[in-house]
């Protein structure tokens, strides 16, 4: 029932037009407020670039380690993926995890690329739905963990990561709570089959789920751990990108840069603006201002953006574009047709 229609995928044109618009406006209107253009461009040709490229490396590098959060799960199925296979299929899932709203947009495109390796389309979205609440338990972790961890903080950042802290331990009970729903919801499930009847579609879709979703946590809780494990290390990875660009403004102790870097790396989760655009920009401006000088302000802004939005969205969506040729023509990531 799961291969009787393939989904066609499009490049998401408004998404991207959005995101870019809003973050580019956002840019804009801090470097007036905040400096004059000319002290930015002097700046950014002051800022030592070996930190800019480490950032890029680390941030592309991550690719490569959450490729291995949905491989983890997959192989608790029998399927074993290439390492590289999940790299350019992430990096294509992180472009439109960029430019749709709450960052949701990649996953969409996990699933069908594990619906194209075999995997019925109720497996694997239950492999994707079980590898992103472990990932977002993760970077609930990371926060808390670094919030936590700091031996002393300014007063006013203080409030930035008491809010880290709190919104860690809700959001953590939460996810927590629907795991245990998707587990434990035979009553919800079995209302669902009476309803639509047992040979209908959608029950059988439900039932598959529920039960594969089950499977993995608790048959192959192992799996499920190791995969939590990876999404934390994926996270320090990522984040890493940013500590190292403000590291080469030479502000704060290591730990408070990389807790920093947290900050602003959750913003565009919970953005509806894809990209967490302007969000993410208001909240680095909140949080920096008076620390940096204007200049440097809006240089880092502008630098980060570069690194975390700009560039990946230019390459992931060249990989996105790709695949969808591929894809619609019949052939897999190496251009053999039929090998699925």
């Amino acid at each position: 029932m799961d291969k009787t229609s393939k989904p066609e995928w499009k490049v998401p044109w408004k998404g991207m037009v959005v995101a870019l618009l809003v973050s580019a406006g956002a840019l804009a209107v801090i470097f007036w407020q905040i400096s004059s253009p000319r002290e930015v461009l002097q700046e950014l040709r002051e800022y030592p670039l070996r930190h800019f490229f480490g950032a890029l490396f680390f941030v592309l590098a991550a690719w490569i380690v959450d490729g291995q959060r949905i491989g983890t799960l997959a192989r608790a199925l029998g399927q074993s993926i290439p390492w590289w296979e999940l790299t350019i299929v992430l990096g294509a899932a992180n472009f439109l995890t960029l430019v749709t709203p709450f960052a949701g947009g990649g996953g969409a495109l996990i699933v069908y690329y594990l619906y194209r390796r075999g995997l019925k389309a109720s497996r694997a979205t239950a492999v994707v739905l079980g590898g992103g609440l472990a990932g977002q338990s993760a970077l609930a972790l990371l926060g808390l963990s670094t919030s936590s961890l700091l031996p002393s903080v300014p007063p006013d950042l203080a409030a930035y990561f008491t809010t880290v802290k709190i919104g860690a331990l809700v959001y953590l009970s939460i996810i927590a709570a629907l795991q245990v729903g998707i587990v434990k919801s035979e009553r919800l499930f079995q209302w669902v089959f009476r309803k639509f009847g047992r040979q209908s579609r959608s029950a059988a879709w439900l039932a598959d789920f529920r039960s594969t979703y089950e499977f993995l946590l608790t048959k192959r809780t192992g799996h499920y751990l190791t995969c939590v494990a990876i999404a934390f290390s994926y996270y320090v990875v990522y984040y890493t990108g940013t500590f190292l660009l403000l590291g080469g403004f030479g502000i704060f102790y290591p730990l408070l840069r990389f807790a920093l870097a947290v900050l602003f790396g959750v913003a565009p989760v919970f953005s509806p603006i894809p990209g967490g655009a302007g969000l993410s920009e208001g909240i680095s401006w909140a949080v920096l201002d008076g620390v940096l000088q204007p200049d440097e302000l809006a240089s880092f802004i502008l630098l980060w953006r570069a690194v975390v939005f700009y560039i990946p969205i230019l390459l992931g969506g060249t990989i996105f574009v790709v695949l969808v040729m591929r894809w619609a023509s019949g052939g897999n990531i190496k251009g053999r047709r039929g090998s699925y």
